[in-house]
This record gives structure tokens, sequence and C-alpha cells, in this order.
């Protein structure tokens, strides 16, 4: 009996569900729930993904938030990608913030403690700030602990310029570093900007255990930290700054701006309240809402647009991270899409 308690203790770590690790009734493996998926490369995959991931309720009335549902309960509906922004804290900020760290990692008993000035916030730690990434990345760490047949992606956006040698320490100290995807010389790239680029499939990537691939938009140095992948080689955004009332979704490549395609491709499907003061554009989240009352995140919306995608892009090319505001708004329709464009599920 006391042994079964500490098998049921180990397989319920943290509060999650343990992920499926194969079909018990055929012994089939599972890989992001679906065994269609673990033949297929990573960038042949589509994964249901949350801009600004972090920017949740409390602060309750913040007009810069982007979700409800936290980051546990984000992972725990099935959203794969995360969106996450990086900012230093104000000097006022980061004097307690360094007091609570150091508390913090006294209780955990981490000899070294991941640098405090690295925040999720948006755009200023005024507005939200959700503590050091390190602590967040701990949230995503024990998900992957639980789930060993799941692979997540952050595309991170370096808001205050960091090196990616004061993003490791976070990394580190959360214990996620073990899962980083670092490409391997065995999948080398084809051409300039990895286009064509042999990525491994999720069976793969499962197998070998670095479940989590990292992009950053800026100030990436693969030579100092490889599994730091900078975004601009590997992916493309079309348009994310669409202004309300939105009449269609755009499919131009937007970022960057070179025409040139890339392996992976981000579908922005959410929008922004703009005012203009003294000729100066000042765009804010739309509220959840907002985003209801218009239908933005319903399925009618979003077949529209990946219908409209597919015709700018081609019936071939795969939309890989499926980017909303408060995707829970909306009947949850990003899993059925995701599902759709993965041609798994019902």
């Amino acid at each position: 009996m006391k042994v079964f308690a500490v098998i049921l203790s180990a397989l319920l770590l943290g509060g999650w569900q343990c992920g499926v690790s194969g079909n018990p009734a055929t012994g089939q493996l599972l890989c992001n729930g679906h065994k269609e998926l673990c033949a297929r490369p990573y960038n042949n995959v589509s994964f249901a993904c949350t801009h600004n991931s972090y920017s949740y309720t409390p602060p309750a009335g913040s007009p810069v938030l982007n979700q409800e549902r936290t980051i546990k309960e984000q992972l725990s509906d099935g959203i794969r990608a995360f969106m996450l922004d990086v900012v230093k804290p104000s000097p006022e900020e980061t004097l307690w913030n360094r007091i609570g760290s150091f508390f913090r990692n006294l209780l955990r008993h981490e000899a070294k403690a991941a640098d405090s000035r690295v925040h999720l916030c948006h755009g200023s730690c005024d507005l939200i700030d959700k503590g050091p990434l390190a602590d967040t990345l701990v949230v995503f760490r024990e998900f992957l602990d639980a789930n060993p047949n799941e692979v997540i992606t952050f595309i991170i956006e370096n808001v205050s310029g960091f090196t990616v040698k004061d993003l490791k320490p976070s990394f580190v100290s959360s214990g996620i570093e073990k899962y980083a995807f670092t490409p391997n010389s065995a999948f080398s790239a084809h051409s300039a900007n990895h286009v064509g680029y042999l990525w491994p499939t999720l069976g793969q990537m499962i197998s070998n255990k670095h479940r989590l691939v990292v992009f950053i938009d800026d100030k990436a140095q693969t030579d100092v930290v490889p599994y730091i992948l900078p975004e601009w080689d590997y992916v493309v955004e079309i348009p994310y700054s669409n202004i309300h009332p939105i009449k269609e979704f755009p499919c131009n490549q937007d970022r960057p701006r070179d025409g040139q395609p890339r392996d992976l491709l981000v579908l922005n499907h959410f929008g922004y309240n703009r005012v203009t003061i003294a000729g100066k554009n000042i765009d804010t989240p739309l509220t959840s809402s907002q985003v209801k009352e218009n239908g933005y995140n319903s399925l009618d919306s979003l077949q529209m647009h990946l219908n409209t995608c597919a015709k700018a892009w081609g019936d071939s090319r795969v939309f890989n991270f499926i980017t909303l505001d408060y995707y829970d708004v909306g009947d949850r329709s990003i899993f059925h899409i995701v599902d759709k464009i993965n041609r798994v599920g019902k």
C-alpha cells in the first residue's frame, strides 16, 4: 500500500495530471496527445499558442491583459506554445524583487540564484509584472516532468535587450535547461536562414528528452547559449498589429520583411484598440468582452483566416503557431483548428 502511495504521488507531481506515454489498449506512443504526430517533423506540426501568455489577472482591470487563465491552466488546457516578454524592472522594483528572490532561493537551498532583473512584464513592469522569469519557468519544468510526451515552445520578445548570459541562469535555476532542444549537426541547414532545416520529429524529440524549443527575437548567441535560437532565422510572422474593428485578418509576411520564407510560421489572430494622441498611436489589447462580442475567436473567424492564408501561402504550408488573446473565449475553437491542421482527432 505504501509503495502504491509513493507511485501515485510521483505521478501527480506538482498537481499535474501525468502525461500519457501511450494508448493502453494498443501500446501506441502518443506525442502531444496524438500518435499521428510522433512521426512528423516539428515544423510540420501546428501548436495552440497564446500571445503574451503571462499577461493575465491579477491585477484586474489592467489595460494590458491578454489572457484570463494562468500558465498552469493554459498548459492543462492544451496550449503548447507561449509568447513571453522579458523586461528589466525599474530600480525600485529590482531592490524589493531581489530581496524576495534571496529568501525564495534560500528556502530552495539554491546556491546560485537566477538574475532577478529578468522579469515577465508587458512593456513596462509598472503595468503588469509577473515576477522573475525563473519562477514561471519552474511551472513549465514541473509540467514537462509530469508529462514526458509533450513538446512545448517559447517565443521570447527581448524587450530590455538582455544577453543570453543574462537569461541562462533562469533556465538553469528552474531546472528546465535539461529539456531545451539544441539543433544537431546531423540536421544541418541547407541554406541561409535555415530554410529547409531538417527538424527532428516529435517522437525523436521526446525520445531524446529535448522537448522545449526556445526562440528569441533579439540578441541570440548560439555559440554562448546554443538552445536559445534566433527567431528570425527559423520563423516568420504575419501581421500582429490588427486594429479593431477588424474586417479581415491579414496574411502577408510581416516579420522579417525580407520576403524570404522560413521553416515556421506564426499566425497572429488577435487585435488592438488604438487611440491617437498628438499624432502618436497608442495600442492596447482588446478586452475579453470585445473579443467575444465581435466573434474574433469564433470557429468561423479562425477558419476564414486560415482559408485566406492558405491561398496566400499555399495549401501545403503548415501554420505552426495559431496565436490568440483570450483563447478560452469563443468555445476554445483554437484547439479544433489546430487538430484540423494536424489532421488528428474527430
